[in-house]
């Protein structure tokens, strides 16, 4: 089978398409043939070294949609045709967080494409239990579920974006932000977004801010925001903190600017402010997530569609300065 790998770490990442040995399922687990694939920085990360949860030579991809292809001894309830997308998350299921629903923060095992070989490839074995079934002709969105739209509807319950709220995205039109836009918004919530891209007013966002016009922009208007999102890190996200009201939350989900920043902490301890990490997203969660992709509760915008053969240029235009929506891969 074709697969793209990274074969050393390099910055910006390199990846090759190679011929690998078709994975046989072994018990407990399926091999899905891929259809559709979903791009996302943390691919970038873990091949351009940053994460060191990943030797050369791994197949990098957390999100992917497929079809059954073959199916390993004792799996039940999924059979060869099945139409099915992936929970990248591998868990347990027997560790303290898992039997508490926190799959995301198991202990035992890690993330498809970093722990395991991954989705920029023609077939990829799993287990089992991380392939959901959903109905056939939904799609290459069911793509993005896995990581965009599952991290998006996690961090948006951690947040606790509740009805009347100001919300403010930074990265609004990122791979995760568009969906936030989307669940804030679900909840009744007064969303603006940090972005130079008109389209995210269509995505739930009541205005789109450029961030050079953000400082003035909530000085003229006197705004403060419950709930700021912020994945850029860095000083963008010691910046964001002047905008909270009192007892305000911000959830960082990464660092895309800075993993490192420094802080002033008399305003959250003055103001009572709340500091929320957020990682992934529960099983649980994921299955509700894929019910409002296929239902089209919500949507992602893609920007391009890559071969998998040019994995390599889909993975390094993650950060084109002309990206605007999400990138996958056909395979």
């Amino acid at each position: 089978m074709k697969a793209a790998v990274y074969t050393a770490k390099n910055d910006p990442p390199h990846l090759e398409v190679v011929e690998l040995p078709y994975p046989e399922p072994r018990p407990g687990e399926v091999t899905v043939k891929l259809l559709y694939v979903g791009v996302n920085p943390i691919d970038y990360w873990i091949a351009g070294g940053r994460y060191p949860i990943a030797s050369p030579n791994r197949i990098v991809g957390s999100e992917g949609y497929g079809v059954i292809d073959s199916v390993g001894e004792d799996v039940e309830d999924l059979s060869v045709g099945d139409y099915v997308t992936i929970y990248p998350w591998l868990f347990c299921g027997s560790c303290r967080y898992c039997v508490n629903g926190l799959e995301n923060l198991c202990i035992n095992v890690g993330i498809v494409g970093g722990a395991v070989d991954g989705c920029y490839a023609e077939y990829i074995r799993l287990p089992a239990k991380n392939v959901v079934p959903v109905e056939s002709g939904v799609g290459e969105y069911l793509a993005v579920a896995g990581v965009s739209a599952l991290t998006a509807y996690h961090a948006v319950a951690i947040g606790d974006v509740s009805k009347g709220d100001n919300v403010l995205v930074y990265g609004a039109s990122g791979n995760v932000g568009m969906f936030i836009l989307q669940y804030a918004r679900f909840r009744d919530a007064n969303v603006y977004g940090v972005s130079r891209w008109s389209w995210i007013t269509e995505y739930g966002a009541l205005e789109r801010i450029h961030h050079e016009e953000l400082e003035k922009y909530v000085a003229d208007r006197r705004l403060e925001f419950d709930v700021i999102f912020n994945s850029l890190g860095g000083d963008l996200f010691s910046e964001s903190i002047r905008y909270l009201s009192r007892r305000g939350r911000i959830v960082t989900f990464g660092g895309l600017k800075n993993m490192s920043t420094e802080l002033d902490i008399a305003p959250i301890y003055r103001l009572e402010l709340r500091i929320y990490g957020s990682t992934g997203g529960t099983y649980k969660e994921f299955l509700e997530v894929v019910d409002h992709l296929s239902s089209g509760t919500v949507k992602p915008r893609i920007w391009r569609v890559y071969p998998l053969d040019m994995a390599d240029e889909a993975i390094k235009n993650l950060f084109h300065p002309e990206r605007s929506g999400k990138i996958l891969i056909k395979i």
